[in-house]
C-alpha cells in the first residue's frame, strides 16, 4: 500500500509500506493492507511506519523528528487528517 504524507509548506515523504500506527483523536490505531476507507482526525503524538519511504524535503526532517532505520520510520505531529482509500493513505500533518 502507497502512502502520501504532506505539511502545509510540501510534501513530507512518501512510500510503499506495510503497515502503519497513527495517534488518532479517539486513541492510536493501525492501518494494514485492504484496510476499509477511512477519514480520521490525528493528535499530537507519533506516526510509526513499517516499510519503504523516501524522504521529499529533507529541509523539515527536524521540524517532524523524522526518523528512519531500515524499513522504520516515525515521525512526531502536533495534528493531522489521515484518509484510507484503495490502499491509499494520505495524511496531512501539523
Amino acid at each position: 500500500m502507497l502512502i502520501e504524507i504532506f505539511s502545509i509548506e510540501c510534501k513530507l515523504l512518501s512510500g510503499n509500506i506495510s503497515s502503519v500506527i497513527f495517534p488518532g483523536s479517539d486513541g492510536s490505531f493501525q492501518i494494514l493492507k485492504n484496510h476499509a476507507p477511512i477519514v480520521a482526525t490525528l493528535k499530537k503524538g507519533q506516526i510509526l511506519i513499517d516499510g519503504e519511504t523516501s524522504l521529499e524535503n529533507i529541509l523539515f526532517e527536524d521540524s517532524y523528528k523524522i526518523k528512519k532505520n531500515k524499513k522504520k520510520t516515525s515521525l512526531q505531529i502536533k495534528s493531522g487528517l489521515v484518509e484510507m482509500k484503495k490502499n491509499l493513505i494520505k495524511v496531512l500533518i501539523d
